[in-house]
Order: structure tokens, then C-alpha cells, then sequence
């Protein structure tokens, strides 16, 4: 794990510092910018606040972009699947694994300077600061796991298509992609589970009391409940399908 990890590193080293310079410089310069030159009454500050979370939001995107082209680099090299001492859970985990590591410092260096430079109106102690920050890496580390798990089923279910209808196997995934979103809803209503999953309530709403105050446009968290038996539910399903994914991909990378 720790040579593939390496293999990955030399590879997207340089991916790492132009997340990096993208998120302080979309933090940090573009709102100067926008304030000194767009005829516009929003405060700087507000400006900094909304950019952070499109930041944070572009930083998915940039995950799924660095994920994609790891997988992509390597699939069509039938020799590395098939003369490789590790398992396909290992090659793709180990992907999976630097690609959520990127994503993850790109976040903290995200939140790091944004929580930094809106220290003025974020009102509250360097332990309220830091609650806020990690409430955030937590939940885009939840996000970042679930698009990837998402994003590998259906980058293999491309790869199958391209076996049986060859170029319009992308045509074919979004068609799939729409039933499935359509349906799943449907699915989970028709079986009435959320009673069954609404088990293990653990409410999350003492943790506003340690959040600083967001002292501009009536910013207001507010935290819902969690349910531990919901949780475990999704998250074996997660390794679950994590592990089907992975035993279909190499059935369809070296056939």
C-alpha cells in the first residue's frame, strides 16, 4: 500500500499545490478583486464567506477530476492489474485513499484561511473557530467519500458499456444514472425504512452553543440529529458496494 501510495504522490504531487494555490488565492485574492472592482454594496467579508463555500464546493469537483484520471491513467494497462501482488481492493483503495487525501488538505487550507480572514466577524474564541472548522472537514470528508464510492460504480459501469455498445457507453451511463436517481427515492419510500433507520437518536444541536456567532447576513447554523442505526445502515452499504464495485472492475478491466 505504501509503494502505490508513493506511485500515486509522484504522479499528482504537483495536483496537491495547485489545489493549494486555487483555494487561498479564491479565499483570499478574489474577493479583494471583486470588492475593488465590481460596483457592488456586499461587504468583502460577506463576499470571502460565499467564496469559501464555492471553494468548497469547487473542491468536490476537483476531487472527482484528480479521482478520474488516476483511474483512467492506469485501467487500460491490463499488466499492471494482472502481474500486480495486490488485490483490486488494494490497487483502488490506494487511489481512493491519496485522492480523499487531497481533497482533505485542500479543505483544510480552504476553511484555514477563510475562518482567518473573517476572524472579525466571526465572534467567538480560537476554540469556537476551530469547532467551526472541523464540523466543516468532517462534513465535506462524509461528502468526498460518498461522490467517490458514487463516482467509481459508475466509472465501471462506463467501462462495462463500452465492452457491449462501444461509444455511446457514455450515453448510456447518464441513462442509467437518471433511472437510478428516479427510482432509489421511490425504492426507499416503498419499503418504508425510515422508521427502522430512525433508530439511535443522537441530537447535534448543543454543538451550536460552540460555534462562533456569523455576525453578517443573518448567517445562522443550525445542527439536525443524526441516527446511529442509520448511520451504520449507509456506511455498510458504502464497504459493501465499495467491495462489489471493486470485484466487477476487475472482472471488466482484464477481460
Amino acid at each position: 500500500m505504501k509503494g502505490l501510495l508513493l506511485k500515486e504522490w509522484m504522479i499528482y504531487k504537483s495536483w496537491l499545490l495547485g489545489s493549494t494555490i486555487m483555494g487561498i488565492g479564491g479565499v483570499l485574492i478574489l474577493p479583494i478583486i471583486l470588492g475593488r472592482y465590481l460596483i457592488t454594496e456586499v461587504p468583502i467579508q460577506e463576499i470571502r464567506l460565499v467564496l469559501m463555500f464555492l471553494m468548497l464546493g469547487f473542491s468536490i469537483v476537483n476531487h472527482l477530476v484528480q479521482f478520474n484520471n488516476s483511474l483512467n491513467t492506469d485501467h487500460g494497462k491490463k499488466d499492471m492489474w494482472l502481474h500486480n501482488p495486490h488485490s483490486m481492493h488494494i490497487l483502488i483503495g490506494a487511489k481512493f485513499m491519496f485522492s480523499l487525501a487531497i481533497y482533505f488538505v485542500g479543505n483544510i487550507v480552504i476553511t484555514s484561511t477563510g475562518i482567518y480572514f473573517m476572524s472579525d466577524v466571526l465572534l467567538g474564541s480560537f476554540t469556537n473557530l476551530l469547532i467551526l472548522q472541523l464540523l466543516l472537514l468532517v462534513i465535506m470528508l462524509f461528502v468526498g467519500i460518498f461522490v467517490s464510492i458514487i463516482w467509481l460504480f459508475f466509472w465501471t459501469i462506463y467501462l462495462e458499456g463500452k465492452y457491449w455498445v462501444g461509444k455511446f457507453s457514455l450515453i448510456a451511463t447518464v441513462v442509467v444514472f437518471i433511472l437510478i436517481i428516479s427510482f432509489l427515492p421511490k425504492l426507499f419510500g416503498f419499503l418504508s425504512i425510515d422508521k427502522l433507520l430512525n433508530q439511535g437518536e443522537i441530537s447535534l444541536e448543543f454543538l451550536e452553543g460552540y460555534l462562533p456567532i456569523i455576525t453578517i447576513s443573518n448567517f445562522i447554523v443550525e445542527l439536525d440529529s443524526i441516527y446511529i442505526v442509520e448511520e451504520l445502515f449507509y456506511w455498510i452499504i458504502f464497504v459493501l458496494l465499495f467491495w462489489a464495485i471493486c470485484k466487477w472492475l476487475e472482472r471488466v478491466i482484464t477481460r
